[in-house]
Protein backbone atom coordinates (compact mmCIF):
# COMPACT_ATOMS: atom_id res chain seq x y z
CA UNK A 1 0.00 0.00 0.00
CA UNK A 2 1.36 3.42 -0.98
CA UNK A 3 1.76 6.29 1.46
CA UNK A 4 -1.25 8.12 0.01
CA UNK A 5 -3.38 4.99 0.17
CA UNK A 6 -2.44 4.39 3.79
CA UNK A 7 -3.04 7.91 5.14
CA UNK A 8 -6.37 8.37 3.37
CA UNK A 9 -7.64 4.83 3.99
CA UNK A 10 -10.46 4.24 6.46
CA UNK A 11 -9.83 0.50 6.56
CA UNK A 12 -11.05 -1.05 9.80
CA UNK A 13 -12.83 2.08 11.00
CA UNK A 14 -16.34 2.27 12.43
CA UNK A 15 -18.30 5.37 11.46
CA UNK A 16 -21.59 7.01 12.46
CA UNK A 17 -23.28 9.57 10.17
CA UNK A 18 -26.46 11.47 11.06
CA UNK A 19 -28.74 12.90 8.40
CA UNK A 20 -27.56 10.18 6.06
CA UNK A 21 -30.39 10.33 3.52
CA UNK A 22 -30.10 14.05 2.73
CA UNK A 23 -28.17 15.22 -0.29
CA UNK A 24 -24.96 15.97 1.61
CA UNK A 25 -25.47 13.11 4.06
CA UNK A 26 -25.78 10.52 1.29
CA UNK A 27 -22.57 11.67 -0.36
CA UNK A 28 -20.73 11.59 2.97
CA UNK A 29 -22.05 8.13 3.88
CA UNK A 30 -21.09 6.65 0.53
CA UNK A 31 -17.65 8.26 0.46
CA UNK A 32 -16.78 6.92 3.91
CA UNK A 33 -17.92 3.41 2.99
CA UNK A 34 -16.05 3.51 -0.32
CA UNK A 35 -13.04 4.88 1.55
CA UNK A 36 -12.75 1.52 3.27
CA UNK A 37 -14.70 1.87 6.52
CA UNK A 38 -15.67 -1.56 7.80
CA UNK A 39 -19.03 -0.28 9.09
CA UNK A 40 -20.94 2.94 8.49
CA UNK A 41 -24.08 3.46 10.57
CA UNK A 42 -26.43 5.60 8.49
CA UNK A 43 -28.75 7.43 10.86
CA UNK A 44 -31.89 9.19 9.74
CA UNK A 45 -35.54 9.52 10.63
CA UNK A 46 -36.24 7.37 7.55
CA UNK A 47 -34.11 4.23 7.52
CA UNK A 48 -35.38 2.31 4.51
CA UNK A 49 -32.81 3.48 1.96
CA UNK A 50 -31.09 0.74 -0.03
CA UNK A 51 -27.35 1.42 -0.24
CA UNK A 52 -25.00 0.06 -2.92
CA UNK A 53 -22.36 -0.75 -0.28
CA UNK A 54 -22.85 -3.68 2.11
CA UNK A 55 -20.84 -1.97 4.84
CA UNK A 56 -23.58 0.63 5.35
CA UNK A 57 -26.19 -0.21 7.99
CA UNK A 58 -29.36 1.85 8.42
CA UNK A 59 -30.58 2.96 11.83
CA UNK A 60 -33.84 4.83 12.33
CA UNK A 61 -33.46 7.73 14.74
CA UNK A 62 -35.44 10.88 15.44
CA UNK A 63 -32.89 13.35 16.77
CA UNK A 64 -35.60 15.33 18.57
CA UNK A 65 -36.06 12.49 21.05
CA UNK A 66 -33.41 12.11 23.74
CA UNK A 67 -34.57 8.60 24.59
CA UNK A 68 -33.90 7.46 21.02
CA UNK A 69 -30.45 9.06 21.08
CA UNK A 70 -29.63 7.37 24.39
CA UNK A 71 -30.87 4.03 23.07
CA UNK A 72 -28.63 4.32 20.02
CA UNK A 73 -25.62 5.28 22.15
CA UNK A 74 -26.19 2.22 24.34
CA UNK A 75 -26.51 0.04 21.24
CA UNK A 76 -23.23 1.27 19.77
CA UNK A 77 -21.29 1.17 23.03
CA UNK A 78 -22.45 -2.40 23.64
CA UNK A 79 -21.61 -3.54 20.11
CA UNK A 80 -18.32 -1.64 19.85
CA UNK A 81 -16.73 -1.80 23.29
CA UNK A 82 -13.55 -0.12 22.06
CA UNK A 83 -15.53 2.81 20.71
CA UNK A 84 -16.19 4.08 17.22
CA UNK A 85 -13.60 5.88 15.11
CA UNK A 86 -15.53 8.62 13.33
CA UNK A 87 -18.71 10.58 14.11
CA UNK A 88 -20.19 12.92 11.50
CA UNK A 89 -22.95 15.18 12.81
CA UNK A 90 -24.55 16.07 9.50
CA UNK A 91 -28.29 16.25 10.26
CA UNK A 92 -29.84 19.67 10.17
CA UNK A 93 -33.18 21.42 9.74
CA UNK A 94 -34.13 24.95 8.81
CA UNK A 95 -37.33 26.99 8.89
CA UNK A 96 -37.58 30.32 7.11
CA UNK A 97 -39.39 33.20 8.76
CA UNK A 98 -38.78 36.66 10.13
CA UNK A 99 -37.61 37.11 13.72
CA UNK A 100 -40.97 38.32 15.06
CA UNK A 101 -42.93 35.70 13.12
CA UNK A 102 -40.67 32.76 14.05
CA UNK A 103 -42.55 30.20 16.14
CA UNK A 104 -41.20 28.75 19.38
CA UNK A 105 -41.89 25.26 18.02
CA UNK A 106 -39.66 25.85 14.99
CA UNK A 107 -36.99 27.38 17.24
CA UNK A 108 -37.07 24.35 19.57
CA UNK A 109 -36.94 21.86 16.69
CA UNK A 110 -33.98 23.63 15.10
CA UNK A 111 -32.12 23.72 18.41
CA UNK A 112 -32.83 20.07 19.21
CA UNK A 113 -31.68 18.74 15.83
CA UNK A 114 -28.88 21.16 14.95
CA UNK A 115 -27.19 21.63 18.32
CA UNK A 116 -28.51 19.50 21.17
CA UNK A 117 -28.37 16.20 19.24
CA UNK A 118 -24.70 16.64 18.21
CA UNK A 119 -23.86 17.43 21.83
CA UNK A 120 -25.67 14.35 23.17
CA UNK A 121 -24.29 12.00 20.52
CA UNK A 122 -20.75 13.27 20.95
CA UNK A 123 -20.94 12.98 24.73
CA UNK A 124 -22.27 9.44 24.55
CA UNK A 125 -20.08 8.09 21.76
CA UNK A 126 -16.78 9.75 22.69
CA UNK A 127 -16.49 8.13 26.12
CA UNK A 128 -14.92 4.97 24.71
CA UNK A 129 -13.39 6.61 21.64
CA UNK A 130 -9.63 6.82 21.25
CA UNK A 131 -7.69 8.35 18.36
CA UNK A 132 -10.93 9.31 16.66
CA UNK A 133 -12.38 12.09 14.57
CA UNK A 134 -15.58 14.05 15.14
CA UNK A 135 -16.78 16.16 12.23
CA UNK A 136 -19.58 18.69 12.65
CA UNK A 137 -21.34 19.95 9.53
CA UNK A 138 -22.29 23.56 10.11
CA UNK A 139 -22.74 26.13 7.35
CA UNK A 140 -21.37 29.40 6.09
CA UNK A 141 -24.14 30.64 8.42
CA UNK A 142 -21.76 29.76 11.25
CA UNK A 143 -19.74 32.72 9.99
CA UNK A 144 -22.29 34.97 8.30
CA UNK A 145 -25.85 35.94 9.23
CA UNK A 146 -28.61 35.63 6.65
CA UNK A 147 -32.11 37.16 6.99
CA UNK A 148 -35.25 35.23 7.94
CA UNK A 149 -33.35 32.34 9.49
CA UNK A 150 -32.64 33.26 13.13
CA UNK A 151 -32.67 29.77 14.66
CA UNK A 152 -30.53 28.21 11.93
CA UNK A 153 -27.89 30.94 12.13
CA UNK A 154 -27.88 30.73 15.93
CA UNK A 155 -27.53 26.96 16.09
CA UNK A 156 -24.81 26.83 13.45
CA UNK A 157 -22.83 29.46 15.35
CA UNK A 158 -23.41 27.33 18.45
CA UNK A 159 -22.18 24.16 16.77
CA UNK A 160 -19.07 25.99 15.64
CA UNK A 161 -18.43 26.97 19.26
CA UNK A 162 -19.10 23.44 20.46
CA UNK A 163 -16.56 22.17 17.94
CA UNK A 164 -13.81 24.29 19.45
CA UNK A 165 -14.82 23.47 23.01
CA UNK A 166 -14.82 19.72 22.31
CA UNK A 167 -11.47 19.91 20.52
CA UNK A 168 -10.09 21.30 23.77
CA UNK A 169 -11.94 18.84 26.03
CA UNK A 170 -11.17 15.68 24.05
CA UNK A 171 -7.65 16.37 22.85
CA UNK A 172 -6.13 14.32 25.68
CA UNK A 173 -7.78 11.24 24.14
CA UNK A 174 -6.31 12.13 20.74
CA UNK A 175 -9.81 12.82 19.45
CA UNK A 176 -9.88 15.50 16.77
CA UNK A 177 -12.96 17.70 16.43
CA UNK A 178 -13.45 19.91 13.40
CA UNK A 179 -16.15 21.86 11.63
CA UNK A 180 -17.00 21.81 7.94
CA UNK A 181 -19.11 24.74 6.79
CA UNK A 182 -20.77 24.15 3.42
CA UNK A 183 -21.64 27.09 1.23
CA UNK A 184 -24.59 26.85 -1.13
CA UNK A 185 -24.76 23.23 -2.23
CA UNK A 186 -27.05 21.85 -4.91
CA UNK A 187 -29.36 19.46 -3.07
CA UNK A 188 -33.07 18.76 -3.00
CA UNK A 189 -33.36 21.05 0.05
CA UNK A 190 -31.94 24.01 -1.87
CA UNK A 191 -33.63 23.24 -5.19
CA UNK A 192 -36.05 26.15 -4.86
CA UNK A 193 -33.05 28.51 -4.93
CA UNK A 194 -30.70 26.92 -7.46
CA UNK A 195 -33.51 26.20 -9.93
CA UNK A 196 -34.30 29.93 -9.97
CA UNK A 197 -31.94 31.40 -12.56
CA UNK A 198 -31.68 34.79 -10.89
CA UNK A 199 -30.92 33.41 -7.43
CA UNK A 200 -28.61 30.76 -8.88
CA UNK A 201 -26.53 33.38 -10.69
CA UNK A 202 -26.49 35.84 -7.78
CA UNK A 203 -25.16 33.23 -5.37
CA UNK A 204 -22.70 31.82 -7.88
CA UNK A 205 -21.17 35.29 -8.20
CA UNK A 206 -20.65 35.40 -4.42
CA UNK A 207 -17.94 32.75 -4.83
CA UNK A 208 -14.48 32.89 -6.39
CA UNK A 209 -15.32 29.83 -8.49
CA UNK A 210 -18.58 31.20 -9.88
CA UNK A 211 -20.61 28.08 -9.15
CA UNK A 212 -22.66 26.28 -6.54
CA UNK A 213 -21.09 23.38 -4.69
CA UNK A 214 -22.07 19.73 -4.93
CA UNK A 215 -22.51 17.15 -2.16
CA UNK A 216 -19.30 15.41 -3.27
CA UNK A 217 -17.40 18.64 -2.56
CA UNK A 218 -18.40 18.25 1.09
CA UNK A 219 -17.80 14.50 1.12
CA UNK A 220 -14.20 15.01 0.01
CA UNK A 221 -13.50 17.31 2.95
CA UNK A 222 -15.13 14.84 5.35
CA UNK A 223 -13.06 11.97 3.98
CA UNK A 224 -9.91 14.02 4.60
CA UNK A 225 -10.85 14.86 8.20
CA UNK A 226 -11.91 11.27 8.91
CA UNK A 227 -8.57 9.89 7.75
CA UNK A 228 -5.08 9.93 9.24
CA UNK A 229 -4.13 12.53 6.63
CA UNK A 230 -5.55 15.13 9.04
CA UNK A 231 -3.99 13.68 12.20
CA UNK A 232 -2.68 17.08 13.40
CA UNK A 233 -5.79 19.10 12.60
CA UNK A 234 -8.32 19.86 15.35
CA UNK A 235 -10.52 22.73 16.47
CA UNK A 236 -10.62 24.12 12.92
CA UNK A 237 -13.31 25.58 10.67
CA UNK A 238 -13.10 24.50 7.05
CA UNK A 239 -15.52 26.38 4.81
CA UNK A 240 -16.26 24.50 1.61
CA UNK A 241 -17.97 27.46 0.00
CA UNK A 242 -16.05 28.36 -3.15
CA UNK A 243 -14.48 31.29 -1.31
CA UNK A 244 -17.74 32.98 -0.27
CA UNK A 245 -16.67 33.71 3.34
CA UNK A 246 -13.26 35.00 2.18
CA UNK A 247 -14.59 37.32 -0.49
CA UNK A 248 -14.54 41.05 0.12
CA UNK A 249 -16.17 43.73 -1.96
Amino acid sequence: MSYLDSVFSLAGKTVVVTGSTGGIGQAITLSLAEGGAKKVYALDINSDKVWPNKNIENYSLNLRHKDQINKFVDFINHRHTDGIDVLVNCAGVTFTNGFFEYSEEDWDTTYEVNLLAPYLLTRGLSRDMRNGSIINITSLNAELAFPNNPAYVTTKHGLKGLTKSLALELGYKNIRVNNIGPGYIKTEMTKKSWSNEKIHNERSKKTFLNRWGTPTDIAGAVLFLASDASSYITGQDIYVDGGWTAKGL
